[in-house]
């Protein structure tokens, strides 16, 4: 007896789907999805410029009383002076600004003694890292206003005060000789021209008294340090 297409249509498709199931069993097992782990990115650091060649000459501000001033030429270009210095084997700026002149020097002043060496332009100018280094405070004082210590290695430091601002940077942050780490500014708990009051600091870090624990340096001493 010969069945109608009508009739035959049901058992086809059953003989297809048991064909497609068997079908369907004998395909090789799927490999397990792995999640891939990313690491995250590091935070990214302030993206500043960063240059080489420090000023090779340094003069006193014109018409200014300059306190411990250095020996300078008819045009009060620092005599001797060069861009860097080394002490314990750190090569350092010595004036690690965009642009200025000696307003102050290293030494007695005022019954006190003035640490540093203040080095003073009208505009806010750049502030640079005088030398490779971790940068160890970045705070506010009344006495030095805005005011960073950059640790270089070898038991020697550099001081940068009276910033208009820190360029982002904060304790802990590595920076590179020459980078832009701020803008010469005037903050202070009292009145006080724009300029950089900068110190070279060697010795040991103090556990209480921190970087005013360390030894100031003259940076502009003739012949260097080393």
């Amino acid at each position: 007896m010969r069945l109608s297409p009508r009739l035959m249509f049901p058992f086809a498709l059953l003989a297809a789907s048991v064909t497609w199931i068997f079908t369907i069993e004998r395909l090789p097992p799927l490999e397990p999805l792995v999640e891939e782990v990313v690491e995250p990115l590091p935070p990214p650091q302030p993206a500043l410029p960063v240059i080489y060649d420090f000023p090779v000459t340094l003069s006193l501000c014109p018409k200014l009383y300059v306190a411990n001033a250095p020996a300078t030429d008819t045009g009060l270009h620092i005599i001797g002076y060069t861009a860097t210095i080394t002490i314990n084997g750190v090569t350092l700026a010595r004036a690690p600004v965009e642009d200025g002149c000696v307003s102050s020097g290293f030494g007695a002043r005022n019954g006190q003694v003035h640490s540093g060496v203040d080095l003073y332009n009208r505009d806010p100018v750049a502030i640079y890292a005088a030398a490779d280094g971790t940068i160890r405070e970045a705070q506010y004082r009344d006495d030095f206003g805005n005011m960073m210590v950059i640790d270089h290695g070898n038991g020697v430091f550099t001081r940068y005060a009276h910033m208009a601002s820190f360029s982002g940077f904060k304790a802990g942050d590595v920076v590179l000789s020459g980078q832009i780490i701020g803008v010469m500014g005037n903050t202070a708990g009292y009145l006080v021209p724009r300029h950089l009051h900068y110190e070279i600091l060697t010795g040991d870090w103090g556990a209480q008294a921190g970087s005013f624990a360390l030894t100031p340096n003259d940076a502009l001493a003739v012949p260097p340090i080393d």
